[in-house]
Formats: structure tokens, sequence, C-alpha cells
């Protein structure tokens, strides 16, 4: 049973009660969970994810499908949200991979935020609300170039297959990201993270930086007054490519959200779309979850068009009231 995915362990689970009772051992989840997201084996990730017996697998069937929009009526899906939604309730489980080696690994307890709620200071409750009203951006500060150099996370060097003038296609085959999210209270995860890199693009101002697109699409309450009620979580990563021998070396990981407008959404909005997320649909099927964030980026650019249309008529009107 130890040599089987999850989706089989899972289908082996429903075939017999004595298969069943073995599908549940916590270690065989436990096994899958540190194979398939090497975060959760490090020892700061033992105490965030449930030492019950469902832990790590609930763990697994909530994280490894992608986060899917195919709930167009989001005010009748999403439960009750709470009232205070505290950065504190949720962590962070980052890896990146090339070519199915995990290039580096990171867990992060509560979302970095400069403080949180909970407090009666009024210098702090006035930070907490300047924080939540300003664009959202996590940024892990333990993923960067030096860590990789030094090789203080236990990984080496990555060197680049295929030829040199050929290194986006490269990334976009090679680089695999997961990101995922997790509230510590109710055990929900998922995964923000398409897997697979949505662009890459070359920076070509600097020597050898490469920048990758990764997130996924979120259905989102009209509550929260967003374009089209949908917002796109964003997971953008910076990598350096050294162009002789083709080294890889990973510079920078961050998240944002942002709505159709292309207009980043505030901390305080942000942390509700997230808890949000937990529990939208999930699909096994990439081409599904592409699908939605092309037709989020179709949106995005008819909005754009439209703001310059409005923006040009106004100036002709200017001018011809000028004249």
């Amino acid at each position: 049973m130890a040599r089987l995915d999850g989706s089989t362990l899972a289908s082996a689970a429903c075939t017999c009660s004595d298969l069943r009772g073995i599908a549940r051992n916590r270690r065989l989840w436990k096994q899958l969970c540190n194979s398939t997201w090497p975060s959760t084996a490090l020892d700061e990730a033992q105490h965030l994810i449930s030492s019950s017996t469902d832990g790590f697998r609930r763990f697994y069937a909530d994280s490894y499908p992608l986060i899917s929009n195919d709930h167009k009526d989001a005010n009748n899906y999403f439960p009750i949200q709470p009232t205070l939604i505290s950065p504190s309730n949720f962590a962070l489980f980052i890896d990146v991979y090339y070519r199915e080696k995990c290039i580096t690994s990171s867990v992060l307890d509560g979302i970095p935020m400069e403080t949180d709620f909970g407090q009666d200071d009024d210098t702090t409750t006035g930070l907490m609300s300047w924080v939540l009203n300003c664009p959202f951006k996590v940024v892990p500060s333990d993923i960067n170039d030096e860590d990789i150099e030094d090789g203080d996370d236990g990984h080496d060097f990555v060197s680049l297959v295929g030829k040199a003038d050929d290194r986006c296609n490269e990334l976009k085959e090679g680089i695999r990201l997961s990101w995922v999210l997790l509230d510590k209270k109710r055990g929900k995860a998922g995964n923000l993270s398409s897997w697979k890199p949505l662009s890459v693009k070359k920076i070509w101002a600097s020597n050898g930086d490469y920048i990758l697109h990764f997130g996924c699409i979120i259905p989102v309450q009209e509550s929260l007054q967003l374009p089209h009620n949908l917002a796109k979580c964003l997971i953008v990563a910076r990598c350096n490519i050294e162009e002789k021998q083709g080294y890889l070396r990973w510079k920078e990981v961050s998240m944002h959200i942002e709505d159709t407008s292309g207009a980043y959404v505030n901390g305080g909005k942000s942390l509700i779309i997230l808890n949000q997320a937990l529990y939208c649909s999930r699909s096994n099927n990439r081409h599904a979850v592409e699908k939605g964030y092309i037709q989020f980026e179709g949106r995005k650019q008819e909005i754009i068009r439209k703001k310059k249309l409005e923006e040009t008529l106004a100036d002709w009107l200017c001018i011809s009231f000028e004249v």
C-alpha cells in the first residue's frame, strides 16, 4: 500500500473494510505528503498539521487538486465568514521543483504581516488598520539566492537541460511550484498555485533574470465589491540563470491578490479571499484551471480597453470644449 499514490490509495479504501482500515493508516498519508510536499517533513511543520488520524489524509485531499472557479454563485456556495480573520490563523507550505527534484522548501507559521489582531494598543491598532488597507503582498524572507547558493536548505545547484536560447520553454516545462495555504484552526487547506507556470518572461534589462507567474482564479462574494466577482491569486517567482553553465538560482517568491481591473486588493479583503479559496471547488484537470485564467485575463483586457476608451473620449471632449 505504501507504493500507491493518493488517488489509488483512496480508491483502495473504497473496496472493503479491511483495505479501508489499512488505507487510513496515518503513516501512509504522512509519507505521501512528505514525498509530494517536502516542506511538510520540516521540523517547523510538524505541529501545524493535525496529529489526528485524518490530519495528513485531509491535507493531501485538499492540497493535491487545484483550485477551480467553477462555482458562479459564490454567495450561496461559501460558508458564513468569520467576523475577524487574523493572519496568524494561516500557515504556508512552499515547495519549488525542477524536473521532479525539489529546489527549495519553506514553511511560514502565520502570514507575515507587521502585527496582528487582539492587541489593544492604539499604535498597534492603527498600524494594523494601515496594513489591512494597503496593497496585500506576501514575500517569504527565507527563500532567496543566498540560501540556495550556500546550501543551507539542503539542496544543490540545479543545472538546466536544453538549449541556452530556449530557456523560457525549459522553465515552463521543468519548473513546478506549490503554495499550500492551511487554516490551522479548521484544518482546511488549499493549493493556491497552478503547479506549472502560467507564463514565463525574461527580463531583458537584467543578466539572466526570469519572471514566472503561477496562481489561481478565486470566485468571491458580491459583498467584496470586486469586478466580475473574481480575484486572481498571483504567485510571482523570480530566478536567475547563469547563461554559460546553465545554473538556476532562485531569487524571490511573492504572492498577492488582484481583481479583474489589475488593481491590488488590500490586506483586509485579501484575507477574506484567501479564506474563501479554501472552500472553492477543486479539479485535477489543469487545462480547466488554465482556461479559467485565460478567461480572467480576457476580462481584464476588456476592462482596460473600456477605461482607455473612456479616457480618450474625455480627452476629446476637453479639447472640443477648449476649441
